[in-house]
């Protein structure tokens, strides 16, 4: 017989493979890309379900079970300004900040004259302690967070620092919270220095000047549902100390950072998403 015929019937293009032959490992390799990424979907809808649930869960619980919660986190942003130099810090003296005042247009206390200090920006009246553009003594060092309740030192560079003998720190806090209904927000603040605290660009309290620690307690206007922010401003200008505390005392307001990043879900929905994207372009 002709050698080539003991080797059995010749392959097409077009014949079928049999039930049990094993897949190409390009199919294969479709195959697991397609199935993983049709798991890591389903799974990722599951963590949004659970997460879903636990939400709804914390927004009808009654209200008595959450008496006692308090949650609140600001962003931070730190600077500091030389000791010696502006002619607002190592003196003793007071800003006219008046009581309902609203932010000016770069995001800062605005004194009404007459003015009590220095370093008051010429054209919108603002205070220029937290800015190094408006004012070249003044140095960024830093960002973070605080968690309420909040008591700390305060000295440069951003908390950390054990004297003000070089350098005086100032800061602000910014935080978002919504309200289902409309409600009155109360906060205690305390500080050595100054400290202003607004909500929705309005002063609601402030404990002005360079004094040692006092404590105030301070609520906010009736505010309607919906979202609303909160601003903390703060500056020690004296060697006599430096200390801020801050604490929400109303419950049932959840007050989160500023500028915080998407949740964890949505990232692994990310994850899912683009694996079957792949998947599709690896088929074409």
């Amino acid at each position: 017989p002709h050698p080539l015929r003991q080797q059995g019937p010749r392959a097409t293009p077009n014949a079928h493979r049999r039930l049990d032959q094993p897949a190409s490992a390009e199919a294969q390799s479709q195959s697991l890309i397609s199935t993983t990424g049709c798991l890591i979907i389903v799974d990722t809808f599951r963590h949004l379900t659970f997460a879903a649930g636990l939400t709804a869960a914390v927004l009808f619980a009654p209200a008595a079970s959450h008496a006692s919660v308090v949650t609140a986190t600001l962003s931070a942003l730190y600077f500091k300004v030389a000791a010696s130099g502006d002619p607002d810090f190592s003196v003793s003296t007071t800003p006219n900040v008046l009581a309902g005042s609203s932010l000016g247009p770069n995001g800062f206390p605005v004194a009404s004259t007459p003015y009590g200090v220095n370093d008051v920006d010429a054209t919108t009246h603002e205070l220029t302690w937290w800015s190094p553009t408006l004012n070249s003594h003044v140095i960024a060092t830093g960002t973070g967070t605080i968690v309420l309740p909040y008591s700390s030192n305060m000295y440069a560079p951003d908390s950390t620092g054990s004297n003000d003998n070089s350098f005086y720190e100032t800061a602000y806090f910014v935080g978002d919270f919504t309200l289902g209904t409309s409600a009155v927000v109360s906060f205690t603040l305390g500080s050595d220095d100054d400290s202003f605290i607004y909500v929705d660009g309005n002063l609601i309290g402030q404990n002005p000047g360079v004094h040692a620690v006092s404590t105030v307690s301070f609520s906010s206007p009736t505010l309607t549902a919906g979202a609303h922010e909160v601003k903390v401003f703060y500056d020690d200008r004296q060697h006599t100390g430096a200390s801020l505390s801050l604490n929400l005392t109303s419950t049932g307001v959840i007050i989160t950072p500023t500028g915080v990043p998407e949740p964890a879900s949505m990232a692994i929905l990310g994850a899912g998403l683009a694996a079957l994207g792949a998947a599709r372009r690896k088929r074409r």
